[in-house]
């Protein structure tokens, strides 16, 4: 739990004013008249410490450890005699309103205080309880010492723990920003691939229900499979009847890229429709024979304007 400065200052002054009322009734049960001195210094002398406080006057903390001083020291009874614990309530305060100098500080004044009020004589006196009281105050300022450095190091870790929060948004953020550009990255290079692919295997109309389609570069499975599915995409789409394929820019036409041709040409006219070759060179042509390669029953033309011709004869 954690308790301000100016909390500890308003419970203590309540707890003080408590206690005296407690003193006053007391002692008035008792009929001990001539003690109800202290309980009246005391309540009206905190009271007046906890209103300067409240009005902002900072400096009531210390002039309550001050003033308990000599209140402890003259409003004790007995001292003569009697050893009361009283002795430990300024640097009792100060401990816990103020600093270790003031815990010191007051402890000496207050038995400095007790010598002047019992001739320098007494239990308050005595070097053996001189030595405890110097004990117990040096195990207060041992507590004081440890609480403060647990709370350093609370703080320091609290620190930590808020600059490693930080770091992990910090590195949250900068991981969903790079996610972001690489999905925005494979969504362009998706949609390049997919010009690229358009481009590479372009389905242009001639006119109605005739589609060009120009191969170019080399053929491979690859490739044959990817014109295959474009083709038949772009023919059913269309209501195609009549498919050109242009293959005047392929380098060679060997037995696979003549089998890709045919198996395309099959599977066109599955869909209804008619298909022509265009663009076979002389040097094709030749190989074509020296290979024995035959293309089946694809018609084939010089070029894709004798097909289109070919095609309005047909029809």
């Amino acid at each position: 739990m954690n308790i301000t400065q100016r909390q500890s200052f308003i419970g203590i002054c309540a707890l003080i004013i408590a206690s005296a009322l407690m003193y006053l009734v007391t002692v008035i049960f008792a009929g001990e008249w001539n003690r109800t001195v202290l309980g009246l210094v005391i309540v009206p002398t905190v009271a007046s410490m906890l209103a300067a406080y409240l009005r902002g006057w900072e400096y009531a903390r210390h002039a309550l450890v001050i003033i308990f001083a000599p209140i402890v020291a003259f409003g004790t009874f007995d001292v003569e005699t009697t050893y009361r614990a009283s002795l430990f309530i300024p640097p009792a305060l100060a401990l816990v309103l103020l600093s270790p100098a003031w815990v010191i500080g007051s402890a000496i004044a207050s038995v400095l205080l007790m010598g002047v009020r019992t001739g320098w004589s007494g239990p308050y006196l005595d070097a053996i309880n001189l030595i405890v009281y110097g004990l117990i105050i040096s195990m207060m300022l041992l507590a004081r010492a440890i609480l403060n450095t647990a709370a350093r190091q609370a703080n320091e870790a609290r620190r930590q723990a808020e600059e490693a929060r930080q770091r992990a948004e910090s590195l949250v953020e900068s991981l969903a920003e790079a996610n972001a550009t690489q999905q925005a990255q494979l969504e362009e290079q998706r949609r390049l691939l997919d010009l690229v692919a358009t481009l590479e295997i372009p389905a242009i109309t001639l006119a109605d229900g005739v589609l060009f389609a120009p191969i170019v570069g080399h053929l491979d499975s690859r490739r044959s499979s990817a014109i295959m599915g474009r083709l038949l995409e772009a023919a059913h789409g269309g209501r195609a009847h009549h498919v050109i394929i242009d293959i005047s820019g392929v380098p060679t036409v060997d037995s696979v890229v003549a089998q890709s041709l045919i198996d395309l040409a099959q599977a066109l006219k599955l869909l209804g429709c008619h298909v022509t070759l265009s663009g076979i060179s002389s040097d094709v042509a030749l190989t074509l024979t020296h290979q024995g390669i035959t293309l089946g029953d694809i018609a084939t033309v010089r070029s894709p304007q004798e097909a289109l011709e070919f095609g309005v004869r047909q029809g």
